[in-house]
């Protein structure tokens, strides 16, 4: 397992971007720990800044149960903390820093490390957060997007196929996209939407986010690998269900 440590100059950042982030999870599944603000004035004021001695120590927590320890940043002096605490830190697991958007790469990350990616995987996702964004924005290469997908095991692999239906009101928002890619887990699945739109790797959230399935549309399945069926029922069984959120016309999410 892969842990994570955000590291932001302000707690009520951090708690926030944690909290957004854990809600896309199953509780237990991913390790985070949040190292942010510089303590408490005498009136008990939050001090914004950062604490190289608490971000060391959120990545001994983590050591004890984690392979690895992915640390996302803020800006400013929250990098040059994260590179202090390497040399104060007293556990030897591998850590990364990982220049990524600090809310939409904490996420990012979180999901990718709660489906069980190693660590070069959950860096990609986290610096990758940006994605769906700037392609909703009209600022995202179409030869960016192609790349990626061959890079994560699109292209037209082939395998087990299937097509499903977006059902739920909103589409692949946030919340869905993280589920897929946990149902996804232990083989190759890939998300084309019907008839000519992009294809995406269903390990990927943020590729997920930029398919751009909206209700009604029509999603191509393809799945390789020893659990393909599995993996091809699991995801399947999401589309038809609605991502737990009904199937109805009128959106009720949040």
């Amino acid at each position: 397992m892969i842990g994570v440590v955000a590291v932001s100059h302000s707690a009520r950042l951090g708690e926030a971007a944690l909290e957004l982030a854990m809600q896309m999870v199953p509780a237990g599944e991913v390790q985070v720990r949040v190292a942010a603000g510089a303590g408490a004035d005498a009136d008990g004021t939050p001090i914004l800044g950062t604490d190289a001695v608490a971000v060391a120590s959120a990545m001994d927590e983590l050591a004890s149960d984690c392979d690895g320890v992915l640390v996302l940043m803020d800006l400013g002096s929250a990098v040059m903390s994260a590179e202090l605490a390497l040399e104060l830190r007293t556990s030897v697991v591998p850590v990364r820093l990982v220049p990524a958007p600090f809310v939409e790469g904490l996420l990012a990350a979180v999901v990718s490390a709660s489906a069980g990616r190693e660590m070069d995987a959950v860096a990609a996702e986290a610096m990758a957060a940006l994605t769906s964004k700037t392609e909703q924005l009209g600022e995202y290469r179409a030869s960016a997007v192609d790349d990626a997908s061959t890079a994560d095991g699109g292209g037209g692999a082939q395998g087990l196929t299937r097509t499903v239906r977006v059902r739920n009101p909103l589409g692949i928002h946030a919340r869905p996209a993280a589920l897929i890619v946990k149902a996804s887990a232990g083989a190759e699945v890939t998300l084309r939407r019907l008839p000519d739109g992009p294809e995406a790797s269903a390990a990927s959230l943020t590729r997920l986010l930029v398919l751009g399935a909206r209700q009604g549309d029509e999603i191509a399945l393809t799945a390789t690998g020893p659990s393909a069926a599995d993996a091809l029922d699991g995801v399947a069984t999401l589309f038809d269900e609605g991502f737990g959120e009904g199937t109805s016309s009128s959106p009720h999410v949040p």
